[in-house]
């Protein structure tokens, strides 16, 4: 009797024993822990894994907790925890993702030696993408960079760096933190810095610097020659549009002035070209509150957009003033206004506003978004 009972308490143990589900509850309980953001997730997550017997999740809690350590900063930990990891791996996936968690963690932090750095450069690039103002975190970022010599992320930092300043409005400055980038980076990062250093020339019309760069890249002994390639089509287009630039300001400085002999001619006399553009034709008349009713409304939208629309306006204002007159001052001289002379007045305003719509909206490469529009549509919010 004594036996039955005793073999039924042993069946009742091991029935209530279960590891597969009690880590299967702990680790679901660790994962909502961590997407909750308690700080005690980790310890969960280090528990889960260093139970014994071991489990199914054992080793995915070690990923887990070494993910959630080096998000925090601790980069000692997150190493430590990666070693278990591997330690235990069944999986060869799991154990692939973590060597070479560990291998990306050794190269930035250099096994230790740059723990302290790196954490600071994680604090600055969290300031950077708040809301507030970017520009001492972009400043302490470049100091640090400076003066941590070696530090195996200082190119990664500096492409930060360079696109903040842009962002905020200050091409100059991010030019001259990639200049230092491509100057200062090690063999491996050389090309990652001379493509952003060319890609940012290129949006700001520096493009001689822009292929000089490339062609130093392309020279380099195992180039990126795709990603190269790439960048030159980006080039090739901005020269395209940079010889148009120039060929639209020649013909409008040549219509302007072939507008202005004319009007010399008609009106008699300089004083005469004064008093007839001193009065505001009937077109501007009409034009002038409707141009002001777009800007107004451009300028609670996209910066770049309401830009370019106060270009397009004050154009189109300047060419219907100055349209309106010539032709008053032709009919005052001639009596009439022959189909000749209208439909090549007509041909040479259209040319004038197409060349100042086409510059206005080359400015800061909003034309991409007028292509993509007309490619795409609007996109709906």
């Amino acid at each position: 009797m004594r036996a039955l009972a005793l073999a039924l308490l042993l069946v009742a143990s091991v029935a209530r024993a279960d590891p597969e589900g009690d880590a299967d509850r702990a680790f679901r309980d660790a994962s909502q822990r961590a997407a909750a953001g308690e700080a005690g997730a980790v310890d969960a997550f280090e528990a889960i894994g260093g139970a014994r017997p071991l489990t199914r999740w054992s080793d995915d809690a070690w990923v887990e907790a070494a993910r959630l350590a080096e998000r925090g900063g601790d980069f000692a930990r997150a190493r430590r925890d990666l070693e278990q990891a591997l330690a235990i791996g069944r999986d060869p996936a799991l154990v692939r993702r973590a060597k070479a968690a560990r291998d990306r963690l050794a190269a930035i932090t250099g096994a230790g030696r740059w723990d302290a750095v790196a954490r600071e450069h994680e604090r600055l690039v969290a300031e950077l993408q708040s809301h507030g103002d970017p520009r001492p975190a972009l400043d302490a970022l470049a100091a640090l960079v400076a003066r941590e010599s070696g530090y195996p992320r200082a190119t990664i930092a500096r492409l930060a760096i360079a696109r903040g300043w842009e962002v905020e409005g200050e091409p100059a400055r991010a030019l001259d933190v990639l200049r230092i980038a491509v100057r200062s980076a090690p063999d491996a990062d050389r090309g990652v810095a001379g493509l952003a250093l060319a890609r940012t020339a290129i949006r700001y019309g520096e493009l001689a610097e822009a292929r000089a760069t490339l062609d130093a890249l392309a020279a380099r002994p195992g180039a990126d020659l795709p990603a190269i390639g790439d960048v030159r089509a980006l080039l090739a287009k901005a020269e395209r549009r940079a010889h148009a630039r120039i060929a639209m300001w020649l013909v409008l400085a040549v219509i302007a002035l072939a507008a202005g002999v004319v009007l010399r001619r008609d009106a008699g006399s300089w004083r005469a070209v004064a008093r007839r553009l001193a009065r505001p034709p009937g077109e501007v008349v009409f034009l002038l509150p409707v141009g002001l009713v777009l800007v107004a409304v451009a300028q609670t939208g996209n910066p770049l957009i309401a830009t370019a629309l106060v270009a397009i306006v004050v154009s189109g204002i300047a060419v219907s003033w100055l349209s309106g007159a010539l032709l008053d001052a032709r009919r005052a001289r001639a009596g009439r206004l022959s189909t000749r002379r209208t439909i090549a007045h007509a041909v040479l305003a259209i040319v004038t506003v197409g060349c100042a719509t086409y510059l206005a909206v080359d400015r800061d490469r909003m034309i991409d978004l007028v292509v993509e529009t007309w490619k795409h549509g609007p996109v709906a919010r």
